[in-house]
């Protein structure tokens, strides 16, 4: 019974040695991240990504209303433009400073709203497309603070940001001020729970 009991002993410990070796570990990852935020006559919204693996990607919005009297009538006229996961080829990142240059195919909604007497009549127009160049510079304004947590998986996220002025352009807008602008750039290091 004892030389059963060993010879199982000794196989289920050989089959859990061969188990760990034939699971590789997990490798570190590092993603970085751009926002941009713009308002003015319009406003814009900017996101970078750009992952460990796979292209670098932009996501971009831009709206625009007026609103005012015509004649008695209250009315608002809106313009949406918007384009999600565009891949970019000219982005540069730092802590200290980015940039991103891209064409950028988006889609385009009107909207034109009519209030009388505490109505609100909207139409909406058929949905356009088009392209823009896209350009937007990240310039840092302090020292990067970091940062730290972890996943409900256990693996642990090292973050490094840092707060920046920011200025671009975009579908026919520019924007300079740094009154009404505001950026982040973040490098976020992903270390994997041991195995």
């Amino acid at each position: 019974m004892i030389r059963l009991r060993t010879i199982l002993a000794v196989g289920v410990t050989t089959a859990a040695t061969v188990a760990l070796v034939a699971t590789p570990a997990q490798a570190d990852t590092v993603d970085r991240h751009a926002h941009a935020h713009f308002d003015g006559e319009s406003s814009m919204f900017v996101d970078v990504t750009r992952p460990a693996d796979g292209p670098t990607l932009v996501d971009v919005e831009w709206q625009q209303s007026t609103c005012g009297l015509s004649g008695d009538v209250y009315v608002c006229d809106s313009v949406s433009r918007r384009a999600y996961d565009v891949p970019v080829t000219r982005f540069s990142f730092s802590l200290d400073a980015a940039s991103l240059r891209a064409t950028v195919p988006y889609q385009e909604s009107r909207q034109h709203c009519e209030f009388v007497d505490d109505t609100e009549n909207c139409v909406r127009e058929p949905e356009t497309t088009g392209t823009t160049e896209l350009r937007v510079t990240w310039t840092a304004s302090g020292e990067p603070v970091r940062e730290r947590r972890t996943g409900e998986d256990g693996t642990l996220y090292l973050t490094t940001r840092a707060d920046t002025t920011v200025a671009g352009s975009g579908f026919g807008s520019s924007y300079d001020d740094p009154a009404s602008s505001f950026g982040v750039l973040s490098r976020v290091r992903s270390i994997p729970p041991a195995a």
